[in-house]
């Protein structure tokens, strides 16, 4: 089995710790090599792995609070999209109340009984006549008859002009 480096978690933690040994070794290794009387020469290899060590130790911290400020900032445009998405949420329960409303005057001014308003709002959905039949717990030739009275009284000729009637002024371009 095969192990990446992308693939362990905390890698950029492991490899700062590691930075940070090195960092902490060379460090150590310079102080004793100055304190026996080594020249800066001698601890030219020491001095590079500390150069080398701090740069790196600075690369990353600069990451991490690049990548702290962007985590913020995320966190700030999914606040402020979920407040939008709550807002919207409000809106179109709002908008559906009133459009059901409109549905239910257009019932009442074409005198739909109540049961011929259910089948009426059920075909309008999609449902078909046995789906219809099986929701009331009827018979499916009683909501056929129903539906061809619900027809005959808005003057339509079926279910797709019954559905068309509500649609077409949602879906008709702004004038």
């Amino acid at each position: 089995m095969h192990l990446s480096l992308k693939q362990i978690p905390g890698r950029r933690a492991i490899f700062a710790g590691f930075a940070a040994f090195v960092l902490y070794s060379s460090l150590t290794d310079i102080i004793e090599e100055f304190g026996s009387g080594e020249s800066p020469m001698e601890m030219l290899d020491d001095i590079g792995l500390f150069v080398v060590s701090a740069v790196l130790l600075i690369i990353f911290f600069i990451d991490y609070v690049d990548q702290q400020r962007a985590l913020q900032n995320l966190s700030t445009q999914l606040a402020s999209t979920k407040g939008q998405l709550e807002k919207l949420d409000a809106r179109s329960g709002e908008i559906a109340r009133q459009y059901r409303t409109v549905i239910q005057k257009q019932f009442e001014q074409w005198k739909l009984s109540p049961g011929e308003q259910e089948i009426a709002l059920a075909l309008i959905k999609g449902l078909s006549f046995k789906e219809v039949a099986q929701l009331r717990d009827t018979r499916e030739k009683t909501v056929r008859q129903q539906a061809a009275s619900v027809y005959k009284k808005a003057g339509l000729s079926g279910r797709h002009e019954l559905a068309g009637w509500f649609f077409e002024d949602l879906l008709s371009p702004d004038q």
